[in-house]
């Protein structure tokens, strides 16, 4: 049996972090568990290159000994393998960087400061704002997920 998830290497994790580091501070305390998606994954219709989830109790219960603190992960970030490893690098970071703006802080919250938001349009505001030199990335990644996918098939 083949499991379908697997822990996205160093190189990926890095990564990520350097674009919290850049342009999410408010994501700094958060806990991140990137894994790789090493299935096809379709929703309304399209691959799903990436998406971000936020921890239950169970998750959280699950993941307290991996991160040796008491509350355990605070989002899952799936990645599609077979894109992430066929995409430029500059494609990698903006998958990322999409994936994060779903994430929402507000440390005056009751129970936890991290929870999800959805999008502001077909997009995010600001991703548009930093993809003006490339608006069409993420078609070109499903065009790489579709060509990929259709081989498998």
């Amino acid at each position: 049996m083949t499991i379908r998830f697997e822990d996205a290497p160093d190189n990926v994790v890095n990564l990520m972090n350097k674009i919290i580091d850049d342009g999410f501070p408010e994501l700094g305390r958060a806990v991140i568990k990137v894994l790789y998606d090493t299935k096809k994954r379709a929703s309304g219709g399209k691959i799903v290159l990436g998406r971000i989830q936020k921890s239950n109790d169970l998750i959280k219960h699950l993941t307290i000994e991996e991160t040796r603190i008491t509350d355990g992960i605070d989002y899952i970030l799936y990645i599609d393998k077979n894109v992430f490893e066929n995409i430029e690098e500059k494609d990698r970071v903006r998958l990322i960087r999409h994936e994060l703006q779903h994430c929402n802080v507000d440390f005056d919250a009751r129970n936890t400061p991290y929870s999800l938001r959805d999008h502001e349009i077909s997009d995010f505001y600001q991703e548009i704002e930093l993809n003006s030199d490339d608006p069409r990335w993420a078609e070109r990644c499903a065009a790489v997920a579709e060509s990929i996918y259709d081989r498998e098939d």
